[in-house]
Order: C-alpha cells, then sequence, then structure tokens
C-alpha cells in the first residue's frame, strides 16, 4: 500500500513539474526567409511582470561569415493573432559565431510569439 502512494506521489510530482517547465518554452520554430545559412539553435520565453519575454540564440554553423542577416519577432495574442512586432533587427554574424538576443513583448495581452529570419541567399 505505501509502495503504491509513493508511487503515486511520484507520478503526480513528476507531472507538475513537466507542466510548469513547459510554459518556459514556446512550441514555435524560426520562419526563414532565403536561404537558411544560420540556425535558430535555442530560443525560449518566460514572463516578467505582466510581459513576456524572448531569449533566441543565433548560430552560423560554417567557416563563412553571414552579412545582412536580420531578425524579426511577432508577437501573438492567446488566440494567435499577431497584434504587435519588432522593427527588423540587422546583424552580421561570423563563422561559428553564436549570436543571442532577448526582447520584450510590449502589450500585457501577448502570449505567445514567432521569430522570422532573413538571411541573403549568396
Amino acid at each position: 500500500m505505501s509502495l503504491t502512494k509513493n508511487t503515486l506521489l511520484s507520478l503526480t510530482l513528476g507531472s507538475l513539474l513537466l507542466l510548469g517547465l513547459s510554459g518556459c518554452a514556446s512550441k514555435n520554430n524560426g520562419n526563414f526567409i532565403g536561404k537558411e545559412r544560420v540556425v535558430l539553435k535555442e530560443h525560449k520565453s518566460f514572463q516578467e511582470g505582466k510581459f513576456l519575454k524572448v531569449t533566441a540564440t543565433f548560430e552560423n554553423e560554417d567557416d563563412t561569415e553571414v552579412e545582412g542577416m536580420v531578425y524579426q519577432i511577432q508577437w501573438l495574442d492567446s488566440r494567435g493573432i499577431m497584434v504587435d512586432q519588432t522593427s527588423w533587427k540587422p546583424f552580421t554574424i561570423i563563422g561559428k559565431q553564436q549570436i543571442h538576443v532577448v526582447d520584450m513583448a510590449s502589450r500585457p495581452d501577448i502570449s505567445d510569439y514567432r521569430i522570422i529570419i532573413s538571411t541573403p541567399n549568396k
């Protein structure tokens, strides 16, 4: 009887932990425009006060420099409708380099995001 209670308690706590962690990362991947020359290595979101904050890591996996890369974050409400977006933000990423970016939603009703990445077709 004690073994069953311990098993149920472990399963319940494990499920709650997974539910808590699943809220930290978005289900969305990056959308690429142009040739995919840079990888969206990691991205996650979390609440900071009433606002959603996003961190993302872009990586250039080869030895060449990628110039003219830009990204934009589209902010979505709970229905998946885009309600705001950042301006296009440019940067250059050299070979084997990672770039970390952080951005925060401008409205408290934003609950999700989409990252758009555009790279030149060289």
